[in-house]
């Protein structure tokens, strides 16, 4: 066995048998010398083919949404920001290079917005960037997006393109292909908006979704301090979608690389072989277990650092990604070498149908639900009419379909 899994699965295993004793003391139900013996046959269960493994480990915790979704989150309090420089930008989109220092000396205020084409937290503020663009541009406002990608293929000048033309971005972007900005912005989250006013103040730092409110009162603030005019200019309303009333909870963002199942709050997978040995073709069998939080496979995968890509399959006998979800969206980032690889959709064991299908879903002839994937990129696969628990299934008969993350939303409509 490779040196680093060992560590990281001995870390694992360390973990989960840490949790399982914390549920164990909570809920009862096993006595000590029961978990000594379900902790021996870990070891054994490991080599076993890729079956789930209840034993192995634990149900995933999923969290409450916050109380207040819109909330300010960041730091409301201004502070000066002495070196606002963009550094290791290779590529810009929509504009030539652009400098803070200069744009300062012009009286301009700026947002940086550190965001990623992949990520559906940025996806979800796009409409309120290109308004506030819309606005607010002509009265001294410099939108610029540093796209600071997660993903290897986000690195790409053409995809982040075709992005900004896919979601109407009109206003710059700086390509911060090696993350050189995020760092020395000290970022840890997409996406990450710092408002900068013409003195080199950060008036308002925002992580996540929401705070549009504040944010435009802060927009308006800013600039009527560098001395334009916005009375005159309405401010920014754009309609967006409210909470499903019964979204009581949402599944967490489900990885397929193992650079992120590796992480203390991993194990996306939830068949064992998966953790065994990296870059590894794996025969799974999907036996029918399914636990909130995880994603279960069948038929033959290997798992990459970023990526499952699924291997040789048959008519007869498709691979496919399996997981439980509670939301009213999903969203997954696929990619597939070569011509477009038609991916089947099943929800709940039967086909999308159109109330329950997002964007990117189409039909066959044979009344299959499906998504054409090409490009690596966000496609938006379920909105559903009301919240609620069902399971997803993604099936494929191509080699080299590419697995990185699903996401979920709770919201009425959008992704």
């Amino acid at each position: 066995m490779n040196l680093l899994f060992a560590l990281k699965l001995f870390g694992i295993v360390l973990v989960t048998a840490l949790i399982s004793i914390g549920l164990v003391s909570a809920c009862g139900g096993a006595s000590d010398s029961d978990l000594d013996d379900d902790l021996t046959g870990i070891e054994d269960e490991l080599q076993s083919a890729g079956q789930s493994s209840a034993e192995v480990l634990p149900p995933t915790a999923t969290a409450t949404p916050p109380s207040n979704e819109f909330a300010i989150v960041g730091q409301p309090e201004r502070f000066l920001l002495e070196d606002r420089s963009l550094v290791g930008i290779g590529d810009w989109v929509n504009s030539g290079p652009l400098d803070l220092d200069q744009l300062a000396d012009e009286n301009k205020v700026v947002l940086l917005d550190f965001w990623t084409y992949t990520c559906v937290n940025c996806v979800r503020t796009f409409p309120y960037l290109n308004a506030w663009h819309e606005a607010y541009a002509d009265n001294g406002l410099v939108i610029i997006g540093i796209h600071s990608p997660e993903f290897e293929f986000e690195k790409s000048l053409a995809n982040v393109q075709v992005a900004a033309d896919r979601y109407g971005i009109e206003y710059p972007i700086a390509l911060d292909s090696d993350k050189e900005t995020w760092d020395k912005y000290g970022n840890h989250f997409w996406p990450s908006k710092y408002l900068i006013s013409n003195t080199g103040e950060v008036v308002l730092r925002h992580f996540g979704e929401g705070g549009y409110d504040e944010f435009d009162l802060a927009i308006r603030s800013a600039l009527e301090q560098a001395g334009n005019e916005v009375t005159a200019i309405a401010r920014v309303e754009v309609a967006s979608p409210d909470r499903s009333n019964s979204a009581h909870t949402v599944t967490r963002e489900l990885y397929g690389g193992y650079s992120n199942n590796y992480l203390p709050d991993g194990l996306y997978v939830g068949q064992d072989a998966y953790y065994a040995v990296p870059d590894t073709v794996v025969d799974y069998a999907d036996d029918g277990t399914r636990r909130h939080g995880q994603f279960f496979l069948n038929g033959s995968w290997t798992n990459r650092e970023s990526s499952l890509v699924a291997g040789p399959t048959s008519i007869d006998s498709p691979s496919h990604v399996a997981f439980d979800f509670f939301a009213t969206s999903v969203n997954a980032v696929l990619g597939a070498p070569g011509e477009s690889q038609q991916v089947i959709v099943e929800i709940d064991r039967a086909p999308v149908s159109i109330n329950e299908a997002g964007p990117d879903i189409s039909w066959d002839s044979n009344g299959n639900s499906v998504v054409l994937v090409s490009d690596a990129r966000l496609y938006q696969i379920i909105e559903l009419p009301e919240f609620g628990k069902h399971e997803l299934k993604l099936k494929t008969n191509s080699e080299g379909l590419a697995f990185y993350t699903v996401t979920f939303g709770v919201n009425e409509f959008g992704p």
